[in-house]
């Protein structure tokens, strides 16, 4: 049996040789595909933008693919979520936002202090498009990020006023849905097909500024379009599709399970059985060596 100086040594030797700075141990507890333990209480500013992830969710995934003092990136920042987990887990970070209300929630985070003063994080207001114009050639060890839906979150709201009125999603999910602005350049004004065709030249851009080996993590929905006759649409798949023809490859994807949070809702009766959309998924790219 190992005395604690043995296992202290073995910790030390393990977290040398991983690229995350991680033991066995941790390494193992951490390589879970369905996430049901993810969810952060939400505060006024999660609720203002209305489709914030957890900041637990994104402490685990710097935690998985980045080692202390790495840089993260997130294109579509938001209130700063991403950049409230660097500064958890001693990450740099980089967001980029187009919108101007989620400027000053990202900004307030830049300007707490941090356990470590040479950690830095930085917001950015331009749009992500430009992405090369503000960050270096394979400098990015993760990015990670959950893009505005197209026009999703302007159905959505259609949807509640008209069908959902008093629902379950509104009245106990207690689901908020607010558009993120108006600019015809935002990628949540676009209709499916743009979006997909946009979301494809930003990532050949993710693709030049991420390291080798190193890792991008979109957080996204499936969805469906019934009153089009559409009944799954699937932008994970579509996503994945678009990572690989660019470059990178297809890694992993991970179920983020919020059946926990949302209680099931009456879909399609009495004719047609759909079920609910209790899920996202984490779809995880990496860049390989000798592309």
């Amino acid at each position: 049996m190992e005395n604690k100086k043995e296992v202290i040594e073995k910790e030390f030797e393990q977290r040398k040789r991983s690229f995350n700075g991680l033991t066995a141990k941790e390494w193992a507890s951490l390589s879970k595909n369905v996430w049901n333990d993810v969810s952060s209480p939400r505060a006024k500013k999660h609720v203002d933008h209305g489709a914030t992830f957890p900041e637990k969710l994104a402490n685990r995934l710097i935690l998985m693919y980045t080692k202390k003092g790495d840089l993260v990136l997130d294109p579509f920042l938001g209130t700063g979520t991403t950049l409230e987990a660097c500064k958890n887990t001693q990450r740099n970070g980089i967001g980029i936002e187009i919108n101007d209300r989620f400027i000053p929630y990202a900004e307030e985070v830049t300007k707490q202090k941090t356990i470590t003063e040479n950690i830095q994080l930085k917001v950015i207001k331009d749009d992500c498009r430009n992405i090369l114009n503000h960050v270096s050639n394979d400098s990015i060890q993760l990015m990670v990020t959950s893009p505005p839906y197209a026009n999703f979150i302007h159905k959505s709201i259609a949807d509640r006023e008209q069908t959902h009125k008093t629902s379950l999603i509104k009245l106990e999910n207690k689901s908020t849905v607010n558009p993120y602005g108006d600019k015809k350049e935002d990628f949540g004004n676009l209709e499916y097909g743009e979006f997909l065709k946009e979301t494809k030249e930003l990532m050949k851009k993710l693709f030049l500024v991420t390291k080798i080996g190193g890792y991008n993590v979109w957080v996204i929905k499936d969805y469906r379009d019934t009153k089009n006759k559409i009944p799954y649409i699937s932008f994970h798949s579509d996503l994945a599709k678009m990572g690989e023809e660019v470059g990178f490859k297809f890694h992993d994807l991970i179920v983020w399970d919020q059946s926990g949070q949302r209680k099931l809702v009456l879909l399609g009766y009495p004719s047609i059985l759909y079920t609910n959309q209790n899920c996202s998924f984490l779809v995880v790219f990496r860049k390989p060596n000798g592309y």
